[in-house]
This record gives C-alpha cells, structure tokens and sequence, in this order.
C-alpha cells in the first residue's frame, strides 16, 4: 500500500495559463480626406494660408488652394480694393458661365460690411439699410454701392490656368483649378455659407 502511494507521489502543479492575448488595437478613425463627400454642408477659406476646406456631409472635407486679390491682406473695404471680403457668406444662385470658366456669386456685402461702410463714411443710411433688408429677404444685397460687388468663387479659365497655386491674381474673388470648381459645383447647394477668414 505503501508502496502504490509512493509511485503516485504528490500531484504536479499545473503549469499557468497563458495570458489572454491583448484585444487588437482598433483600427486609426479614417482621416476626413478619405471619407466619402456626396454633399457639402460648409466652405471655410484661410486667407493666410490660401486655402479653401469644403466641409461634407458625412464627416468627410476636401482642401484646395485659391488665390485671392492682387491686394491679398485685409477685407475689402470699397470697390476696386483688390482685396477678398472676410465674414460668413452665402453662395448665391448657381455657378454660370464667365471668361474665368465659371463664377459662382456671394452675398457680398453683408450686414456687418454695410455697419462698417457706414461707420466709415463710405456708405449712407439708405444704402446701408437696403443691404440689411436684402438680406432679411434672402435677396441678393445691392452691388453698385461704394463698397463693391460681384464678389465670389470663379475658375481661372484658359488665361489664368495653373496660376491659382501660386499667384494671387484676382479683382477681389476666390479662384480655384476649374476641377475643384467644378466639385464644389457638383456638391454645394445654393444657400451654402462661406466663411473667410484672414
């Protein structure tokens, strides 16, 4: 007997399990670029950086370059400045056909431009208040008052093609490559708001 619980001896320790295999790390967010694009909500504009961003429904964006004014610091302030007005604005219409491929207005001046222009001089009660009115009645503002107009995003057209990149060549609008007009063209809707920053 003594002999039979000597054979089976004290029962071995089992090894350890192995530890559990760490959970996979989850895979990066995909980066915005790469998110689909069917429709753009929003375009923001640096100045500074000549950059226009179109914001997709859908979490996607789009970067593209543009150029501004020959006068490309500070917002326009009157017609012929040269410069790109800084605010929110809203595309107007849709894009027709222009010597610079396609142009596609905004709402240029806006209500904070008129308060400035009047603050300034440069523009009257009256005109100051039928830019405030227009916009209330979602109605182009006027365009033939001292601060300007026919203000908004064009192409380059066969005269300007390929200078958008690096050449601020402009009366006071955004240009961008045709192509990249023509994306926005196919997304944004008219009513779509602008920002320009410096």
């Amino acid at each position: 007997m003594l002999a039979g619980a000597a054979l089976l001896g004290c029962p071995r320790p089992q090894p350890p399990a192995p530890p559990p295999a760490p959970a996979p790390a989850p895979a990066p967010a995909p980066s915005p670029e790469t998110l689909p694009c069917p429709e753009v909500e929003r375009i923001a504009v640096t100045k500074h950086t000549r950059s226009l961003v179109a914001y997709c429904r859908g979490g996607g964006e789009r970067r593209f370059t543009v150029a501004l004014g020959r006068a490309p610091v500070g917002a326009k302030e009157r017609r012929g400045d040269h410069r790109v007005p800084e605010g929110v604005y809203h595309l107007v219409g849709s894009a027709r056909p222009s010597r610079f491929y396609r142009f596609w207005m905004l709402d240029y001046p806006s209500p904070a431009d008129a308060q400035r222009g009047l603050a300034a001089g440069r523009i009257s009660h009256a005109q100051e208040r039928a830019i405030a009115r227009s916009h209330e009645r979602g109605l182009l503002p006027p365009q033939d008052t001292p601060l300007g107009g026919m203000i908004g995003l064009h192409g380059e057209g066969s005269r300007w093609r390929g200078d958008s990149a690096k050449l601020d060549w402009t009366e006071g609008c955004l240009a961008l490559a045709d192509a990249d007009l023509d994306f926005l063209m196919a997304r944004a809707a008219p009513g779509t708001a602008v920002e320009i920053a410096p």
